[in-house]
């Protein structure tokens, strides 16, 4: 039987989508979620009851549908109501489904729609007569599509939404639990289970930090760019502070120190690491040994380079520095001029340096440097008649006066 809408007051062609919404709601949630699952067969993966949840979610959008159908202007901005960002949230929590099968369900439960709406129009009772048929189609395709295009821009956004407080949320407890950890106020087994870190291996902690809080997601690349080189077999990271953040790795071999030199870190990005070391209290000391990498690394200018800090590297520099008031007396005893802060002076002194690393070859030290051979020769030769003395790559006191001497600069410099 054909409906006789003309018969009626007012003709609007909306209230007739309205209608058969609400007249065949649960006809079309039964045909909707067998459909969804038919075509997104992952909307079923690891769910106690996948058809239920996802009826529920068909209905929840129906029933909005309906709502913006009766009371939302035809050329007026569609607003969703709050239970759509509630129910989006949810979904969310549980990560299940995924944001980009979410949205596939919606072109799916668009295209669904559709195709029923078109079929009521044509035959049983809700059949219309063509021209009256050819104004519902219209609308409902205006309708339909400024809904669908409505949810999944909401729907994105309330999913990034609580993904990002759950991120923030589990940031904050795992802080919380590293700081226990490091303070010695939380069991290892404690701490493993809430940090997913197995404790019982041999770690390698950083610092790494920006200069600005807007280099933060350049920081956060640098990182993930890194750990992949490094593959390591654990890789743990909580915020530091509002410009850095506090790691652990545990990596397969030696490699790492190889990997590391070979990092060209960005302009206004840090990086200092610690010592491997072994178990609960091998996480607390590479940490510390990377918090005194940081230290050392800032007072020599290290860290204002391109290059990772390694704590090995500044070790000596670390031990001999914590009276500096000594250490700068002994660098100037052992270097004289060559510890002054003159250009001259700071060039000759990283000739130096990497002379003695190389083991007195000038051509190694040219390769590092780049600069001819010739170049270095004539540099030891003068570094020689500032030190009064020959340059002897197995004098202990001269590596460590040379390792010292930025830090005694810079006590100088203050």
């Amino acid at each position: 039987m054909t409906i006789d809408h003309r018969a009626e007051a007012e003709w609007r062609p909306l209230d007739w989508m309205a209608r058969w919404l609400d007249a065949e709601l649960d006809s079309l949630l039964d045909s909707l979620v067998d459909y969804e699952l038919t075509e997104i067969p992952e909307l079923a993966v690891a769910r106690v009851d996948p058809r239920g949840e996802i009826r529920h979610s068909v209905r929840v959008h129906l029933i909005a549908l309906a709502e913006s159908i009766r009371h939302s202007p035809c050329d007026g901005q569609l607003t969703l109501p709050s239970f759509i960002s509630r129910n989006t949230r949810a979904l969310a929590r549980k990560d299940m489904p995924s944001l980009p099968a979410l949205l596939r369900a919606f072109e799916k439960m668009h295209a669904g729609l559709w195709r029923r709406i078109a079929a009521a129009l044509r035959d049983g009772r809700y059949r219309l007569e063509p021209e009256q048929r050819a104004e519902v189609l219209e609308l409902a395709s205006a309708r339909l599509f400024a809904y669908f295009q409505t949810a999944s821009k909401e729907t994105a956004a309330s999913y990034a939404a609580e993904h990002a407080l759950l991120h923030r949320r589990s940031m904050s407890r795992r802080s919380e639990v590293t700081t226990a950890l490091l303070g010695g106020s939380v069991s290892p087994a404690e701490a493993e289970q809430a940090l997913g870190y197995q404790l019982n291996a041999t770690h390698i902690g950083y610092v790494a930090w920006v200069d600005e809080p807007s280099g933060l997601d350049r920081l956060d690349g640098v990182i993930t760019m890194l750990t992949e080189r490094l593959r390591p077999r654990q890789h743990l990271s909580v915020p530091a502070d509002d410009l850095g953040l506090f790691g652990w790795v545990t990596c397969h071999n030696g490699t790492w120190r190889e990997i590391l030199r070979e990092l060209v870190l960005p302009a206004g990005i840090h990086c200092a690491w610690g010592s491997p070391q072994q178990g609960v209290e091998g996480f607390r000391a590479s940490h510390l040994d990377a918090l005194e990498a940081r230290r050392v690394g800032q007072a020599t200018g290290l860290t204002d380079g391109s290059e990772a800090v390694v704590f090995d590297d500044v070790a000596v520099a670390s031990l001999a520095s914590r009276d500096l008031g000594s250490a700068s007396a002994f660098v100037h005893r052992q270097l004289g001029r060559l510890a002054g802060t003159d250009e001259l002076a700071v060039r000759l002194l990283r000739t130096l340096r990497v002379y003695l690393d190389e083991l007195a070859s000038p051509t190694r030290t040219a390769r590092r440097l780049h600069v001819h051979p010739n170049t270095v020769v004539k540099r030891v030769e003068r570094i020689e008649a500032m030190l009064g003395r020959r340059v002897d790559p197995a004098s202990l006191s001269l590596r460590v006066a040379v390792e010292l001497a930025p830090l005694a600069s810079s006590t100088r410099s203050a």
